[in-house]
């Protein structure tokens, strides 16, 4: 085969990897079009008047003593379970570095009124994440699950003991909790971005990105 030939092949082959190529951007390109402006297919997650009102209330808290560890600690899990998850690791930031010794007195404080009111889920709330920070992750786990059975629709809690089987590299469980949580609302961006990490960490890339997409969408529709 002379030279000319030889060019001409390969640039048969070049046009038509570029042209798969070409197919393959633009297909994704319509995919994350379909994903970004579909309709959500439940009603997302929305924070009501009275998680508002705890929010002001706990923030009102913390103005009147900015130097009160405690405080902090209560808003920051009441914004835990308000959709409020950055902000909630900011205050607790701020909990570290008023009180490095804190978490040790909030995991005593938290057993003690868990146990003098024990249908009340914000305190269990509380005192799993006192247990998460005193390193007993599987008491979290257990506490978070008893804040199911007092409140079986709350999807943060279903989010917090995915994370945390997710930390423990119990990934099965982490992806059984989390879709469990999307069961009740499809729509939580964070859920979706916890199960896109599960995929990753199984493996597959795909399922992984699909995930985290709908997770940006949902994000830059407020959800």
């Amino acid at each position: 085969m002379n030279i000319k030939h030889q060019t001409a092949n390969l640039q048969t082959t070049l046009n038509f990897k570029n042209q798969t190529y070409f197919r393959l951007v633009v297909w994704c390109c319509l995919v994350v079009c379909c994903l970004w402006f579909a309709v959500p297919a439940a009603q997302a997650w929305r924070i009501n008047k009275e998680l508002k009102e705890e929010i002001d209330i706990k923030k009102a808290a913390v103005a009147s003593a900015q130097n009160d560890p405690l405080a902090h600690f209560d808003l920051a899990i009441t914004y835990a379970y308000t959709n409020n998850i950055e902000n909630g690791w900011l205050e607790l930031k701020k909990v570290n570095d008023l009180d490095p010794t804190f978490k040790k007195k909030a995991l005593t404080m938290y057993i003690e009124k868990v146990t003098e009111c024990t249908s009340d889920w914000r305190l269990r709330f509380r005192l799993a994440f006192a247990y998460y920070f005193n390193d007993k992750k599987r008491e979290a786990i257990r506490e978070l699950d008893n804040v199911l059975k007092i409140d079986p629709y709350n999807v943060w809690a279903y989010g917090y003991i995915a994370l945390i089987y997710g930390e423990l590299g119990e990934i099965d469980p982490a992806m059984k909790y989390t879709r469990q949580g999307l069961k009740i609302d499809s729509n939580v961006a964070a859920l979706h971005l916890l199960l896109s990490e599960g995929y990753y960490k199984k493996g597959d890339g795909w399922k992984g990105w699909m995930e985290r997409l709908e997770a940006v969408r949902l994000k830059a529709l407020g959800f």
